[in-house]
């Protein structure tokens, strides 16, 4: 497995096929799932290639958890000053036919 750091690096493993009730699987290991941010119950393609190749792609990009995102905003407006000005205002002038 390659050992860089970051997103930019290449994961790859062997995994062997397994028996489940009249089809096969293979397993995802833990440190994949968690990069794609997939979870039991995502959808999956599986494509093949010409070359025979086996492909497995999300059908979906991946998007934070609602956890993430409460977390997110609440970092954001714990931010925000009680009886803070938010922003100046900007003159943009007028622009087109507006009638003020």
């Amino acid at each position: 497995m390659d050992h860089k750091q970051g997103k930019d690096m290449i994961l790859m493993t062997t995994t062997t096929l397994s028996k489940w009730g009249n089809s096969s699987a293979i397993r995802i290991p833990n440190q994949f799932l968690k990069r794609l941010n997939l979870e039991e119950g995502a959808e999956i393609q599986i494509i093949v290639t010409p070359e025979n190749d086996l492909l497995l792609r999300p059908t979906a990009k991946p998007q934070e958890s609602n956890e993430e995102l409460r977390a997110h905003l609440k970092l954001l407006l714990s931010k925000i000053k009680p009886g803070s000005s938010r922003h100046e205002e900007i003159d943009l002038g007028i622009e087109g036919d507006e009638l003020i």
